[in-house]
């Protein structure tokens, strides 16, 4: 019998019992949906994961002070940028303040750095208008995108040339309010001391930071930071090294000079433990997917064992006029077959679309910026910082959850995932009945019309 032949004939079989057929097909879907949906979301998350981090560069390091007794100072930068394999050295204080857009009240993060090489440290950061302000400019600044264009109800965008008043500059509970455009007078409902700044730019939308986030951070230059805190410690250096392979020496030498008192972290070595973790996750979840498969194996043999008894008479009729074992094997063979990868076509179709589910559930739920604080234990934040002077900086920055930029994910449903999914079940449906479909085949003609 040929092949077509035997479809035909398990389709019209499954047809004659559909009830049963669609609760065995049901079964199987949970497998691969399963397997598809977590599988997707989480290599998902580590490609996203990956992707952003590469906007910082795999040579870039993060050192910040272990303790409130040590704090970076002028005098470091030399230290740290004659060792071998650094290129470039950047140092950064830490500021804190509130923003006012629309009808909401937000906290920002205000970063004073040498504001053109912090392009060593963020590549793929880049102006979308205006210019950098002079490094000795005590009242320029550069603005995040997400600042500049919030996404808030009754907020308007800022323009190069606005003014910004900063209220409690450095400590907590500040407040800056948007004027109505350039050269307009600030304006503030807190009573506290402030200082106005001019945007001279806006930076384009960059994605979820590390230590720093550009879209919801105001720089300004250094010079204007030690002047504002009146301190010239720094709360952290960025470290930018020569190649790939120079971060290890780097990181050793590091080490060397400061000891513990201060905390090196490498981009390459927080996404090796984001994608550590994912991989793990992924694999505990491709298991529980895989015991979802074992329970579809066993309902499939059943359902097949259960077939060959309804059809005992059937399989007599058949064997009296001339069919062979080969062909009643192949029938049963066949349903099973069909079966699964119904199941497997309709279960990777269901996994894909659980998978955006999912990753739109916790993405409402959590940002690459709470794991990363999570992987490096970023402690402390904010005005706490501050209160030492500039000397504790956060690690991991404090930004808003309102105006938080967070990793744009998308599922891996790749090809070879689908059809991974599929064929699983269609396998499994064929081994499932394979045992029935061999009971089936040795049964004699007398022994099945008397069974019957």
């Amino acid at each position: 019998m040929r092949a077509k032949d035997q479809l035909k004939l398990a389709f019209r079989a499954m047809t004659d019992r559909k009830l049963r057929t669609t609760l065995t097909i049901i079964g199987i879907v949970i497998g691969p949906a399963t397997i598809v949906s977590l599988v997707a979301a989480t290599q998902g998350y580590s490609n996203a994961s990956a992707a952003q981090f590469d906007k910082l560069g795999a040579t870039t390091l993060f050192l910040s002070p272990s303790g409130r007794d040590f704090s970076f100072t002028s005098s470091n930068v030399p230290e740290i940028s004659n060792l071998s394999g650094v290129a470039s050295v950047v140092p950064y204080q830490e500021l804190s303040g509130r923003i006012t857009q629309g009808e909401a009240t937000v906290s920002v993060e205000i970063i004073a750095v040498n504001l053109t090489l912090l392009y060593s440290v963020f590549p793929s950061l880049s102006l979308l208008n205006g210019t950098l302000p002079e490094s000795t400019d005590l009242n320029g600044a550069v603005i995040g995108y997400s600042v500049a264009y919030p996404d808030l109800s009754g907020a308007t965008n800022a323009t190069v040339g606005q003014v910004l008043a900063v209220s409690d500059v450095g400590g907590g509970g500040s407040t800056i309010t948007f004027t109505g455009g350039p050269g307009g007078s600030p304006s503030s409902s807190s009573t506290t001391t402030s200082k106005s700044f001019i945007v001279d730019g806006i930076y384009n939308s960059f994605g979820q930071g590390f230590t720093i986030d550009p879209d919801t951070t105001i720089f300004i230059p250094l010079s204007s930071g030690e002047v504002l805190l009146h301190s010239d410690t720094y709360s952290g250096v960025m470290v930018v090294a020569t190649s790939v392979n120079a971060v290890t020496d780097v990181t050793a030498e590091l080490t060397s000079l400061f000891g513990e008192d201060v905390r090196t972290t490498t981009v390459s070595s927080i996404l090796s433990s984001i994608q550590s973790v994912t991989s793990s996750t992924g694999t505990l979840l491709a298991s529980i997917g895989s015991i979802s498969v074992l329970v579809a194996f066993i309902a499939i043999m059943t359902t097949e064992f259960t077939s060959v008894m309804e059809r005992t008479k059937e399989i007599g009729i058949l064997k009296a006029l001339g069919a062979n074992a080969r062909t009643i094997m192949l029938n049963f063979i066949s349903e099973s077959l069909v079966v699964g990868f119904l199941g497997g076509v309709i279960g990777a179709g269901i996994g894909a679309g659980l998978s955006f589910f999912i990753i739109g559930y916790l993405q409402g739920d959590s940002s690459l910026s709470s794991l990363t604080k999570g992987l490096t234990g970023g402690t402390p934040t904010g005005a706490a910082a501050h209160s030492a002077g500039g000397a504790g900086g956060s690690f991991v920055s404090s930004t808003p959850s309102s105006t938080a930029s967070t990793v744009a994910i998308t599922p891996a449903l790749t090809p070879e995932l689908i059809l991974l999914a599929i064929g699983l079940a269609t396998v499994v449906g064929v081994l499932a009945g394979i045992l029935p479909a061999w009971r089936a085949s040795r049964l004699t003609p007398v022994e099945a019309l008397r069974a019957s």
